[in-house]
């Protein structure tokens, strides 16, 4: 896997929208609930910011809109909604900085057991 091309970090909400997209391709409204879900109501994106973090997103082709619904029940599909996945460079991109945020917390959490 190479780089990606932009290199930058992403932001909380950046990473959070990667994250949910790993799963598979979701809609606008499916990845604010799942924002939702995994941050215990902590993290709401509303739908004009998220979809500008999705335009965003694939301007830097971390994602990209498809129309490959995921392969569920028919009452979680609409073929009225923009589905969006996780491009190549996207999947490198959320490891890349997954595994930074665990060294820097991993280093964060082994320097307050010292002081403890």
């Amino acid at each position: 896997m190479t780089p990606p091309r932009d290199v930058r970090t992403l932001n909380r909400i950046e990473f959070l929208v990667l994250s949910v997209l790993v799963e598979g391709p979701r809609h606008g409204y499916g990845i604010a609930q799942e924002i939702d879900r995994r941050t215990g109501g902590e993290i709401v994106p509303r739908p004009g910011s998220l979809y500008r973090v999705l335009d965003r997103l694939t301007r830097r082709t971390l994602v990209e809109p498809t129309e490959d619904a995921p392969a569920a029940t028919s009452a979680s599909t609409d073929a009225r909604r923009a589905y969006y996945a996780l491009t190549e460079e996207g999947r490198v991109a959320v490891r890349t900085e997954a595994e930074l945020l665990a060294s820097l917390a991993r280093r964060v959490l082994a320097e307050g057991e010292g002081h403890a």
